[in-house]
């Protein structure tokens, strides 16, 4: 037990007389009383001390988790915060990509646009030249001369060449020219005619024609168009013999490629019609010696046939063999083709070159022969 000065609560030793705090005497008799406090024991005082410091580990766990919490609030609202923002930049840069995709679409389709009309403006102007912009007839001239040298002949392989053009005045016409062809290039446009492809020599022959034709219309005179080599190796091996004759001297053939003067006798190789159908009728010198004169250019049709007997039938077709100069080995074939004046035998040639007509016209003929069979 301790004991306390009931004046000033100092604490008292057994043996004072007086309050050491406030001088008060101290005893039994006088005024001022003691109290006695009982001291607290080892224990009692470790077990507060216990208390206090589970005490303080309470306030501390409470507010290191309030910290906790704060943390964690404040870093979900950073993270929502973010995500909100990168979800909204995804989304302006979406909306970028797809603006700059519809313009760049919108671009395309305008350039493709421009290029279908700039294409058509194209057309147009190789089927319907625009006028020369100068006025001299020399500067006329000159403007449709480049015009005819920038032609092609456009086929699957190599674009082909006439060469350099020539426009000349001749009397009271003009005279579009072309005697220069590259061997080549020659050789490539008998090809075509000898395989039947004719669709890139007649387009090539319209754009000729537009062009002579907006020439004269400026120069107010008519025109000749020339095309084709003088004295050359090159020749259509599907040409009747007749023609070759015809067109060939000493010094070679001289096949003309496209020659005319108007729409309607403008002619690629000799015979082929630029305009209308595809074959006009070519002069037959000998007609009365045929049974079909025209049967290399013109298809036949059945009704031409009926009236025909089988050897008949048998003369008419291989007569498309002998105008190319084809050596019979029947005795009696050699002997009736060997009379015509028409007829030349030519060694090198075995039967095999035909034009797309020749061709159809042998097919028929032998569909007739069938029928006496």
């Amino acid at each position: 037990m301790g004991e306390f000065c009931s004046n000033c609560g100092k604490k008292i030793n057994g043996s004072e007389l007086f309050c050491t705090g406030c001088g008060e005497k101290l005893g039994a008799d006088l005024q001022t009383p003691v109290i006695k406090v009982k001291e607290e024991t080892f224990i009692e005082k470790a077990e507060k001390r216990s208390v206090h410091r589970k005490n303080n580990k309470g306030f501390l766990l409470i507010l290191f988790s309030l910290l906790g919490i704060v943390i964690t609030v404040i870093a979900v609202y950073f993270i929502i915060n973010n995500l909100k923002d990168s979800t909204q930049t995804d989304a302006n840069n979406k909306e970028n990509v797809t603006k700059t995709v519809s313009n760049n679409m919108e671009k395309e389709a305008s350039n493709q646009v421009d290029t279908t009309q700039s294409a058509k403006k194209e057309v147009a102007t190789e089927i319907k030249p625009e006028k020369a912009t100068g006025t001299s007839e020399q500067s006329i001239i000159n403007y449709y001369t480049a015009k005819l040298n920038n032609l092609r002949i456009f086929t699957s392989g190599r674009d082909i060449s006439v060469g350099e053009w020539s426009v000349n005045r001749q009397g009271e016409g003009v005279v579009l020219s072309a005697s220069e062809i590259p061997s080549r290039d020659l050789a490539r446009i008998f090809d075509l005619f000898d395989n039947g492809n004719l669709l890139p020599l007649k387009t090539w022959a319209k754009e000729v024609y537009a062009i002579a034709q907006a020439l004269s219309q400026e120069l107010d005179e008519d025109w000749l168009i020339a095309v084709g080599n003088n004295c050359v190796g090159e020749y259509p091996v599907t040409l009747p013999q007749s023609d070759l004759i015809n067109y060939s001297g000493s010094c070679g053939y001289s096949i003309p490629v496209l020659e005319g003067t108007n729409k309607e006798n403008l002619r690629l190789v000799m015979h082929t019609t630029v305009f209308g159908g595809s074959y006009s009728n070519p002069p037959r010198e000998f007609s009365n010696e045929y049974i079909f004169p025209e049967s290399d250019y013109v298809k036949l049709t059945m009704s031409d046939l009926e009236l025909l007997t089988p050897r008949q039938l048998r003369l008419a077709r291989n007569e498309i063999y002998a105008r190319h100069g084809y050596i019979f080995e029947s005795d009696d074939l050699r002997i009736y083709f060997s009379k015509k004046s028409w007829y030349f035998p030519n060694p090198s040639y075995d039967g095999s070159s035909l034009n797309s007509v020749e061709k159809y016209n042998v097919m028929l003929i032998k569909e007739r022969e069938k029928q006496f069979q």
